[in-house]
């Protein structure tokens, strides 16, 4: 190993990606050595190739986290070969893909689809007229492995670009991800608006996603931590100082025609307005029947919904979890009952469309939910490419006789992925393998890109 290396190993998992062959390469921190040499971490990289291997492509994420300030900007390094571009340019962009339509109902040239270029640059040579830029640990460690025919760049993504859902038909799909993906294109061309050719190009597919800030992984339950619950009448809470929404409350009463009948009283409680994916929503619920009717069963129900705001008829939602419960009921007059109802939201069989995150290519068989997609509320959601996701709870009442109807409320929350550091892997499943500059992918791949940097030089940190 280089210097750079520091004269440690470390071991590799390789994670193998459904979407086009691709493999990314895990590497823990590496051993101590004798003497005072640093102490040497590793990150993990995303490495594509041309089919020609003239130009290769490393990124350290392939998902772009969208924040207060913006879309995170895109940070890699590109290798090309001088001799097979000459005097040609290496262009980059980033192209928003939005699928509409099932791709085996495209007939006589009619596409489902459109194209948008979210972010495009020059790779090499560098622009004259370019802003310099602070590099990145990763990327100095990338240029000194790499040698002299490597690049960095950094693109910048419009805060315009929506985050990626991919919807799912009810029926059996096996075609094109429907919804909006993102890829990063690498491409040789004389002009920017050059048609590229395939030998000659890198494709990799991205992620625009929405995460709760780091500061809400103990609310959120990923760290173990105790939960903020409402009080026993339910009063609904007032967030705290890390800005977390406070729990959700919700109220409702049904009077009948004859005001001798009575009222009856349906009450629920959320006790955060946040919750991540795989945990349980625990949802209170108190009925108070002060009416001469009868309250039958309890319904509560997790619903999601989506807008597709390219068509003025693209909403439709579904149920991902339910409880139907008949437990403490009938419920006579002048009785009383709360209890919690905890639901989970899966994907399940449903008969609309519906949105889950995005695979990057990969069956969509195993993906979860999508996580909560809102737009700005000063925004009239006119961004014909974004689609929105919300979830809300749904408790509904059931009454008895012939006119007794239905009472119901609605608790909005949102599910979110919590911004983590990248997950560690075990030890015993690691492999070691040499690791060489010389590497390239055949036929436009990915493969495994293992990258020491000094921890002195601020290295060794995962990148989301």
């Amino acid at each position: 190993m280089d210097k750079s290396g520091g004269g440690s190993s470390g071991g590799v998992q390789r994670k193998e990606d459904a979407g086009g062959g691709r493999v990314a390469a895990s590497v823990g921190e590496g051993s101590k050595t004798s003497g005072p040499e640093p102490t040497v971490n590793s990150q993990r990289v995303f490495k594509k190739s041309s089919p020609n291997n003239k130009v290769t492509l490393y990124v350290s994420s392939r998902d772009l986290v969208v924040r207060e300030e913006g879309v995170d900007s895109l940070q890699g390094v590109v290798l090309v070969d001088p001799d097979y571009v000459q005097d040609r340019k290496v262009y980059g962009q980033v192209t928003l893909t939005f699928r509409y339509g099932r791709e085996d109902e495209e007939v006589m040239g009619l596409k489902f689809c459109n194209e948008a270029i979210m972010a495009l640059g020059q790779l090499y040579p560098p622009h004259p007229h370019a802003t310099p830029r602070t590099l990145t640990p990763l990327q100095e460690a990338l240029l000194r492995r790499l040698g002299a025919n490597a690049y960095a760049f950094t693109l910048h993504v419009t805060p315009l670009a929506p985050p990626s859902v991919q919807l799912v038909p009810a029926k059996e799909y096996n075609g094109a991800p429907i919804g909006t993906s993102y890829e990063m294109r690498a491409y040789v061309a004389d002009r920017p608006d050059e048609k590229p050719h395939r030998r000659s190009s890198v494709r990799m597919g991205l992620r625009v996603v929405q995460r709760a800030p780091r500061r809400w992984r103990k609310v959120l339950g990923v760290d173990g931590a105790l939960l903020p619950s409402v009080g026993e009448n339910g009063e609904q809470g007032e967030g705290n100082a890390e800005g977390v929404p406070p729990g959700i409350h919700s109220k409702a009463e049904k009077a009948f025609l004859l005001r001798s009948e009575g009222r009856v009283e349906l009450e629920a409680w959320l006790d955060r307005g946040v919750f991540a994916h795989g945990e349980n929503i625990n949802v209170r619920v108190a009925v108070r029947n002060r009416s001469s009717r009868t309250v039958r069963r309890i319904k509560v129900l997790v619903v999601q919904h989506v807008d597709v705001c390219m068509f003025s008829n693209g909403k439709f939602k579904n149920v991902v979890a339910s409880e139907r419960s008949s437990e403490g009921c009938p419920l006579h007059p002048g009785a009383t009952l709360l209890k919690t109802y905890p639901l989970r939201p899966t994907r399940g069989a449903t008969k609309n469309w519906i949105a889950l995150q995005d695979t990057l290519g990969a069956t969509a068989a195993g993906a979860c939910l999508a996580s909560t997609v809102e737009g700005d509320e000063d925004e009239d959601r006119n961004n014909v490419f974004a689609i929105y996701v919300s979830y809300y709870v749904k408790v509904k009442a059931v009454m008895g006789g012939a006119m007794g109807g239905a009472l119901a409320v609605k608790l909005p929350f949102s599910l979110v992925q919590p911004e983590d550091d990248d997950e560690d892997e075990d030890d015993e499943d690691r492999q070691p393998e040499p690791s060489s500059s010389e590497d390239k992918a055949a036929g436009g791949t990915e493969t495994p890109a293992v990258v020491p940097t000094e921890e002195g030089d601020g290295g060794g940190t995962s990148l989301t």
